[in-house]
């Protein structure tokens, strides 16, 4: 009785098999992770837009972007305050005329408020950050913490300290509809970044904000609602300031003290460093031009 010879893989052909493996899947998973990161940026430029859509929706009412506190002594700034999240006395919420606690993160929140976004829509998918926990938005007054929040809104409380023109609230008439509303969080800020300004706009990550992978780019929204994924975060109206080629306007820095320029790429980071999760964040930001509105946080 004749018997079938069976075959099989002898030790040697197995591991071939297997290295080959191995090295497809080392050349497929940059390849993978490259478009999952894509994927990523365009999702965050989607809900960037999103938010934009809802600005305009809000100013329909009010002719201004969200904005509570119209001024704020010595630029103060107070982001993700705990006292907002549960207020049980009238006299604590914050108003829109004059309060001295001006705060960018307040000022997004009233977009919840309003109906007019969602908690979903402030959250970076290239970030670890979480949508905000409220269910009922109405009785909040600011973001739960500095996780739930991954885009920073431009800082436009006027001063009265500002030695020229201070930030024109955005949305009335005037406001150039190229200027930077809102997009990826300060490098600095939220960010982590320790270098100065000029050495991060001439380093590989060209200043950008460290929402994406290696920094590659800042989603960015303009006021005339559309938004775009920039390659610098230099941007807005040209001037006549700028240095190295880039005579723009940096979204995520300040001018020195004392400059008087229109449009100027920034020279200094604001020195505000978030404060640990659970707590308020504040600070002084004295700004001296228009166009010195950096994104916060």
């Amino acid at each position: 009785m004749n018997q079938k010879r069976r075959f099989a893989f002898t030790l040697i052909e197995l591991l071939v098999v297997v290295a080959i493996i191995a090295l497809l899947i080392s050349i497929l998973l940059p390849s993978l992770s490259r478009a999952r990161e894509l994927s990523k940026r365009t999702v965050c430029l989607a809900n960037i837009r999103g938010i934009g859509q809802g600005m305009h929706i809000y100013a329909q009412d009010g002719d201004v972007f969200p904005m509570y506190a119209g001024t704020s002594p010595t630029g103060k700034v107070i982001m993700f305050d705990p006292a907002k999240r549960n207020i049980t006395v009238a006299a604590n919420i914050p108003s829109t005329n004059g309060d001295a606690n001006a705060s960018p993160t307040g000022d997004l929140w009233m977009l919840l408020r309003g109906l007019n976004s969602s908690p979903k829509q402030f959250i970076c998918p290239s970030t670890n950050d979480q949508p905000d926990p409220a269910q009922d938005y109405t009785v909040h007054y600011d973001f739960a913490d500095s996780n739930r929040l991954s885009y920073g809104y431009q800082y436009q409380h006027a001063q009265a300290t500002a030695t020229t023109t201070p930030p024109r609230s955005l949305g009335t008439a005037g406001t150039d509809p190229r200027w930077p509303v809102l997009g990826d969080a300060n490098p600095k800020v939220k960010g982590g970044v320790n270098t100065t300004v000029a050495a991060d706009r001439v380093s590989a990550f060209k200043g950008n904000s460290a929402n994406h992978t290696n920094r590659e780019v800042s989603n960015i929204l303009f006021q005339d609602a559309h938004a775009e994924s920039c390659k610098e975060p230099g941007q807005g109206l040209a001037g006549t300031a700028g240095t190295g080629g880039r005579p723009y306007d940096n979204v995520y820095s300040r001018h020195d003290v004392g400059v008087t320029a229109n449009v100027d790429p920034g020279v200094g980071y604001p020195g505000i460093t978030l404060a640990t999760v659970g707590t308020a964040t504040s600070g002084n930001l004295l700004l001296t031009s228009r166009s010195d509105a950096v994104f916060l946080p």
